[in-house]
């Protein structure tokens, strides 16, 4: 787990001063987010469903995410219309999550 969060403190730092415009697919609504906007969702969401603590304290602007009424897990970038989790757009391939499969 250390090599994990010093390289989360290592992207925390290079990602300083990076925005993301999201929008909401379901409604259009619009959230501006600061920081890297991907990993902070994805650490969050992981902190949320484990009930783990994080090491730090998520970001306001991501929290407001997870506070609308629709599934912060579909929010699109405005910038390329793509998934904002999406590997293009992220740069993280966030693969399967635990418990889903494709198969029957």
């Amino acid at each position: 787990m250390g090599r994990f969060r010093g390289r989360l403190l290592k992207l925390e730092e290079a990602a300083k001063g990076e925005t993301m415009t999201l929008l909401c697919p379901a409604c259009g609504t619009e959230f501006v987010a600061y920081g890297d906007v991907p990993l902070e969702f994805i650490v969050h969401q992981w902190a949320r469903e484990t009930g783990e603590g994080s090491h730090h304290e998520t970001p306001a602007n991501i929290l407001r995410l997870f506070d609308h009424g629709h599934d912060p897990g579909a929010f699109l970038d405005k910038g390329s219309g793509l998934p904002f989790l999406s590997r293009a757009v992220s740069g993280i391939d966030v693969g399967e999550r635990v418990g889903e499969s494709g198969g029957a």
